[in-house]
């Protein structure tokens, strides 16, 4: 049903479908990014059965990176975030040099936009942590350091080491490293990207210690998490 829609809406535009077919602005605003990303799966599914071109996917990734924004702007995320989140994937669409990459590169896109949605409308009672957050998210494919942050935030290191660990309940590094697990599940879920690419990509030091991380925090390796995903996903 769902592929005949796909095929239907192709003939009359020339575009992706799922930009007509369901309200992405509903799932922005609602912050599901569960079922965005299930979507997601299911239209990279069709692509691959259509032989969607890549030429005409990157159209498409620049009309979805636009959309995100504008609806993420009306939620009133802060727009130098969203400015340099929105650039990014500007410049990294003409770079893909297949279907299958582009398909990763959506996947990406679209988790970093509702963590930013998402991370950036927490409201805690700590000002700084409110500042930490958007920027821990932003920076997820970054090595990311208590001293950096406090330069790039204008706060001092001690300070916002206190007051996030006063909000969030861990420290500002165990946070961070808890967000770059959480963006290699969608990674290892939504990509054929390698483990070690993904380890490259989220910026750890070796694929050894992200496989390490990964473990301690869900009890089992990347391989294995990648093994127990449904034949749809994998």
């Amino acid at each position: 049903m769902i592929s005949e829609v796909y095929v239907l809406m192709h003939e009359t535009y020339q575009s992706d479908s799922y930009l007509f077919t369901f309200d992405a602005a509903y799932l922005i605003e609602s912050r599901d990014k569960p079922k965005m990303l299930e979507i997601i799966t299911a239209k990279h599914k069709e692509e691959n059965e259509q032989f969607y071109p890549a030429s005409a996917k990157k159209i498409d990734l620049y009309i979805w990176n636009a959309v995100y924004t504008r609806e993420i702007m009306k939620l009133g995320v802060t727009k130098h975030y969203l400015h340099s989140l929105y650039n990014r994937f500007y410049t990294s669409i003409p770079r893909q040099p297949s279907l299958l990459a582009l398909q990763s590169l959506e996947a990406e896109m679209t988790s970093a936009y509702f963590d930013l949605v998402i991370y950036d409308m927490e409201v805690t009672e700590s000002f700084v942590t409110n500042k930490i957050l958007p920027y821990l998210h932003m920076n997820i494919e970054n090595h990311l350091s208590i001293k950096k942050l406090s330069e790039e935030l204008e706060i001092s290191a001690g300070y916002a080491s206190s007051c996030f660990k006063k909000e969030m309940g861990v420290s500002i590094m165990k946070y961070a490293k808890k967000i770059k697990i959480e963006r290699a599940k969608i990674l290892l879920s939504t990509t054929n990207k390698s483990i070690f690419e993904i380890s490259m990509i989220l910026c750890f030091h070796d694929q050894g210690h992200f496989s390490k991380t990964f473990k301690s925090l869900t009890g089992m390796s990347p391989t294995q998490y990648r093994r127990k995903l449904p034949a749809s996903q994998s």
